[in-house]
């Protein structure tokens, strides 16, 4: 099977428009320059690559322009322009999304986030902070361009541009989707400008990528989208192609936060990963496009992985970095540069590194420092997030290659589960009990004291929702007999959590920070705990998994989401391991502010957790000997009220079966014409407490239960406003004779 892109859209600082970006790309532009968005007072550079000219009011509906952001706008118009491109029309037939973020609506709501920290007492409802949760921007393109079948919003900072595209092509390759529009988008904003200048990775002049005088990235902001189809598909309605998207690869560097590992040996078999997905050799390879950041560290190490991964071809293949032209446009950096990457592969021509004039030995590579025209047989596209989430993708020419080989669709297993919450820290057997009678939680915070699971040396970086996710995965590990893991399982052991609206406190006390001291008082420690993957990727770290690692959100579904994208994952021979579940802490902004407007959770007895499941696939755990608590019989998931969701569905078995939901919200909807509604219903967040992630508590409550042979099957459902998911976990006990 071969995946065409039939469509791209860019918003850059240099144009509006793809091909107006590429042109001034190869001319050698540069975007970078006194920043005019705001201004942050003690700050140790006023230089970035802003998109000038841009306002929410351009795509928002009449009178809604306050709940806009400006990253929702950069969505919209780069989307809009992909589908354009690729002359697909979203009403015409299913078509899926996902988007990459990490800063949302965050440069619209920060003075007011920082107004709250002060004035704990004026926390409500308040509209101007629709456009915050990540998947905002998501929600904001399915209303303005849509409707979208499938959407999904998921963050791996500064690589999750790139994981939106290796989610969108494995969902093809799985034949779950036909057409898929994947990217990333991230606007500019004051707590980013604050936090990297408080990691001094900001140079105050034009950055330098690979350059022996470098001394740090430019923040930028923009959009990217590509249109990803099965060449039968896109043949039947007649698209033209532009490339070809071949192979794709993620891995966690389970070292470190902000610094990646020195040697780059977890980006050089991302490299490889990439590659060997495609069919392909470093000898097919003619053009890379670098993640590139001209910070020291970073460049060094991709030099190191291009050198170890390439071997002697390292000196014939071209390597250059968009981001002395565009700047480092975090999550829209995968995205925008594998854009970027399509373009010089399908022109023939390779953009220069501006700022490059003298090669730091470290980075001993070939450079290209003024546009090359030459045919590019194949390309690689390399982007590396917070947390050490590295991702590779390779395009290649048109009909270059013979098809590249497709890995066989797997069954997906349970084999851990676990639940921090309410009633303690507990493995499957012992979180079935939020299905059963007894007291509601207390309201609040839950009793939970790190110390007593994690070496607190080893955690001291943790936040408490690091903390919290990083007990929950371990737990279900040990269920699962791999607590320590091994280095053949550290290897293909990932990790999926959910988040509605990731550390909102946590931003809140920072922008207020920042606001009535100034930039110069942004803590180092604090600010990488602000981005949404911060609690996945600190358990990485902790846990030594280096596999797919990334966030999703999805409001009071996100735990849901993370699950499904899980088996989705696994599904497509993706991955062989993964932890999925949701991570919720207590916030009186959450609570008062952002629940009642965006996530729809009764307001009833609040409280917080983390949940996993732990996904194998099936081979996989066969082959180490493992037992399955459980089997992933069917999912999906919907935009709009759920009606005919669960078309398709077996009917339940005549006993043994219980819809089982994380709160009481109505589900009527899905259920209507299907004979899961005359099932029992049983719901977790009596005893779990009142959280977005309630539905991943759930979901782990019904893996105990069928796991102690109390059900048969559990059909899970999760939704929030608008959204929903529903997963059928049954028994993985071998049937009995008949």
């Amino acid at each position: 099977m071969r995946i065409w892109v039939t469509g791209i859209g860019v918003v850059s600082p240099l144009a509006r428009g793809a091909a107006a970006t590429m042109d001034r790309l190869v001319a050698g532009d540069s975007a970078i320059g006194t920043i005019s968005l705001f201004q942050l007072p003690d700050s140790r550079t006023r230089i970035a690559a802003e998109v000038s000219g841009l306002t929410a009011a351009e795509v928002a509906p009449p009178g809604e322009e306050e709940s806009w952001s400006r990253t929702d706008a950069m969505s919209v118009i780069a989307v809009r322009e992909a589908i354009a491109q690729a002359g697909v029309d979203p009403h015409a037939g299913p078509v899926d999304l996902l988007v990459g973020g990490t800063t949302a609506g965050m440069f619209e709501t920060e003075e007011l986030l920082a107004w709250l920290s002060r004035e704990p007492t004026a926390v409500s409802p308040l509209k101007r902070m629709l456009s915050h949760p990540l998947s905002s921007a998501a929600d904001h393109v399915r209303a303005a361009v849509g409707p979208f079948r499938r959407v999904r919003s998921l963050c791996s900072a500064c690589s999750s541009g790139a994981n939106a595209l290796l989610l969108g092509a494995a969902w093809i390759r799985a034949g779950l989707s036909k057409c898929v529009v994947a990217g990333g988008a991230d606007g500019l904003c004051r707590l980013t400008f604050a936090g990297f200048g408080a990691l001094s990775a900001m140079d105050p002049s034009p950055c330098r990528p690979f350059d022996r005088r470098r001394a740090g990235l430019n923040l930028g902001e923009g959009a990217g989208f590509l249109v990803l189809e099965p060449e039968d598909a896109a043949r039947a309605r007649g698209a033209t192609p532009i490339v070809e998207l071949r192979g794709w690869a993620v891995g966690a560097e389970a070292h470190h936060i902000t610094n990646p590992e020195r040697e780059g040996r977890t980006a050089a078999r991302v490299m490889e990963g990439a590659m060997r997905r495609a069919g392909l050799t470093p000898k097919d390879i003619d053009y890379i496009n670098a993640h590139g950041t001209a910070t020291p560290l970073n460049d060094s190490m991709e030099s190191a992985a291009i050198r170890a991964c390439f071997g002697d071809e390292a000196e014939r293949v071209a390597v250059s970095s968009s981001k002395g032209q565009i700047g480092h446009t975090l999550a829209a950096a995968g995205a925008i540069e594998a854009a970027i990457t399509a373009m010089a592969v399908a022109r023939g021509v390779m953009p220069p590194t501006v700022g490059l004039e003298e090669v730091d030995p470290a980075c001993r590579l070939t450079h290209v420092t003024k546009a090359r025209q030459a045919p590019i047989r194949a390309a690689m596209s390399n982007s590396f997030g917070f947390g050490g989430t590295d991702t590779c993708i390779v395009l290649s020419a048109i009909d270059q290659f013979p098809p590249p080989s497709v890995p066989a669709r797997r069954s997906v297993v349970v084999v851990g589960a676990s639940t921090v919450g309410p009633l303690g820290t507990r493995g499957v057997e012992g979180s079935r009990e939020y299905l059963e009678p007894g007291p509601s939680p207390a309201p609040g915070a839950i009793a939970f004291q790190a110390s007593e699971h994690l070496d607190v040396g080893r955690a001291r970086r943790l936040d408490r929702g690091g903390r919290l996710t990083t007990v929950a995965i371990q737990t279900a590990l040990r269920e699962a007999g791999l607590d320590p893991l091994s280095d053949d399982h550290a290897a293909v052991a990932g990790a999926i959590m959910g988040g509605a609206f990731g550390s909102v406190d946590g931003s809140t006390a920072y922008m207020c920070r920042i606001y009535d001291k100034g930039a110069k008082y942004a803590s180092p420690a604090d600010f990488p705990n602000l981005v949404p993957s911060s609690p996945v990727g600190h358990a990485s770290i902790y846990l030594g998994m280096r596999g797919p690692v990334f966030a999703m959100a999805d409001l009071a579904a996100s735990a849901e989401s993370a699950v499904v994208s899980a088996v989705e994952l696994i599904h497509a021979g993706e991955g062989e391991l993964i932890a999925a579940g949701s991570v919720e802490e207590t916030s009186h902004v959450v609570e008062g502010c952002l629940s009642p407007i965006c996530s729809g959770v009764e307001r009833g007895v609040r409280s917080e957790g983390a949940s996993v499941l732990l996904l194998e696939s099936e081979p996989h755990a066969e082959a180490r000997g493992a037992r399955p608590l459980a089997r992933v019989a069917w999912w999906t998931s919907w935009r709009g009220n759920g009606a005919g969701a669960l078309a398709g569905l077996a009917p339940p078995p005549m006993a043994g079966a219980a819809l089982i939901t994380g709160d009481a919200s109505d589900v009527r909807a899905v259920l209507a014409g299907s004979p899961w509604a005359e099932v029992p219903r049983r719901v977790a967040s009596p005893r779990a407490g009142e959280h977005e992630g309630a539905g991943g508590v759930a979901m782990a409550a019904a893996v105990g239960a069928i796991a102690g042979g109390e059900l048969g099957a559990a059909l899970v459902v999760g939704s929030a406003p608008d959204r929903g998911y529903a997963i059928l976990l049954v028994s993985a006990a071998p049937a009995g004779p008949a």
